[in-house]
C-alpha cells in the first residue's frame, strides 16, 4: 500500500485497531518523507494527512512526533520507524504474557469491539492449554465485534457474540470472571475506547468483576479530540430532517479499571508515553 492508500484505509476503517493504524501509518509516513523531493513540505503534508485520518489515535501521533523530533535528516525516517515498530512488537509480547497469566481454566471473559492486544492475550492463554470462554459484543454500527468473534473462533476459543444492548443480561446469563478491553487513548484521568466501553465498565463494577485495560503506554496523551463518524454508518437512507449522532468512542474513568496491562507491567495508572 502506498501512502495515500494507507490514509484512505485508516479513514474507511479498512485498517482498524490502534496497533495496526500506528504500524502502517508510521511506516507509510516515513517512506513518504524519504521518497519525497521537498523534505519540510513532505513532513508537514504527510503528518497532517495521517492526523486527520483518525483523530483518536495518539499512538500514531506520538510515533510520528518521535520520528520528527529525532531525525537529523530525511534518510533517518524509515530507520526510526522500524525502531518504533520493533518496540511496539516487543511490547505486544510482554502484554500478551502478562494478560494470559490472569486467565485461569474455566473462566469466562468479556470484551468489547476489536482489540489486537486482547486477541493476543487470549491467543497466548489458549496456546498455554487453558480452557476458557469469551463473550464479545457486536459493536454497532460497524460491527467490529464480529471481527473479534471470527478471530477467536478461528483460534478454537469458545465464543459467544451478543448485542450491545444486552450487556446487563449477559452478566446474568454468562457470569464473567474478567473483562478485557483495549484502548485507543490513555490519559491521566480516563481512557478512550469504542463507544459502549464505559457502559461495560460500569456494569462490571456493579457486578464486582475486575476490568483490565490492555494497552501500550505509547497511547498516552494529554491532547485528544474524540472522533465522531459519518451518520450514514447508522442509517444510510434516513428520513429528511432527522438528526443522527454517531460518536465513535467514549471516555471511561481510570477508577473503573482494576489495572492497565502495559509493556511496563500491570499498572494502577499510566502517566506518560514511552515515545
Amino acid at each position: 500500500m502506498d501512502f495515500h492508500e494507507v490514509v484512505e484505509g485508516i479513514k474507511k476503517l479498512h485498517i482498524q485497531g490502534a496497533s495496526a493504524i500506528a504500524k502502517k501509518g508510521i511506516m507509510a509516513f516515513a517512506k513518504y518523507v524519504e521518497s519525497g523531493k521537498d523534505y519540510k513540505k513532505d513532513v508537514e503534508f504527510a503528518k497532517l494527512e495521517l492526523f486527520k485520518a483518525r483523530s483518536t489515535e495518539p499512538m500514531l501521533v506520538n510515533g510520528i512526533n518521535y520520528i520528527i523530533k529525532n531525525a537529523k535528516k530525511k534518510e533517518d525516517y524509515v530507520r526510526l520507524a522500524e525502531k518504533l515498530i520493533k518496540e511496539k512488537e516487543d511490547s505486544e509480547e510482554i502484554i500478551s504474557e502478562l494478560g494470559a497469566k490472569l486467565i485461569k481454566n474455566k473462566m469466562t471473559i468479556f470484551t468489547h469491539c476489536h482489540s489486537s492486544s486482547v486477541i493476543r492475550i487470549l491467543k497466548k492463554a489458549k496456546e498455554q492449554g487453558k480452557e476458557f470462554s469469551v463473550v464479545c459484543f457486536e459493536t454497532r454500527p460497524l460491527f467490529q465485534g464480529r471481527v473479534t468473534a471470527k478471530e477467536l473462533t478461528e483460534l478454537g476459543i469458545r465464543t459467544t457474540l451478543t448485542i450491545d444492548s444486552g450487556m446487563t443480561e449477559a452478566f446474568e446469563e454468562f457470569p464473567p470472571n474478567l473483562v478485557f478491553v483495549g484502548s485507543d487513548a490513555l490519559t491521566k484521568n480516563y481512557f478512550v475506547n469504542k463507544i459502549g466501553t464505559d457502559t461495560l465498565a460500569n456494569i462490571a463494577k456493579k457486578n464486582k468483576v475486575p476490568l483490565y485495560v490492555c494497552s501500550e503506554t505509547f497511547k498516552f496523551t494529554d491532547n485528544l479530540r474524540i472522533e465522531h463518524r459519518n451518520p450514514l454508518e447508522i442509517w444510510d437512507n434516513p428520513p429528511k430532517n432527522l438528526n443522527i449522532w454517531n460518536p465513535a468512542f467514549d471516555t471511561t474513568s481510570n477508577k473503573l479499571a482494576k489495572g492497565f496491562i502495559t509493556e511496563k507491567g500491570i499498572k494502577k495508572e499510566v502517566t506518560c508515553s514511552s515515545w
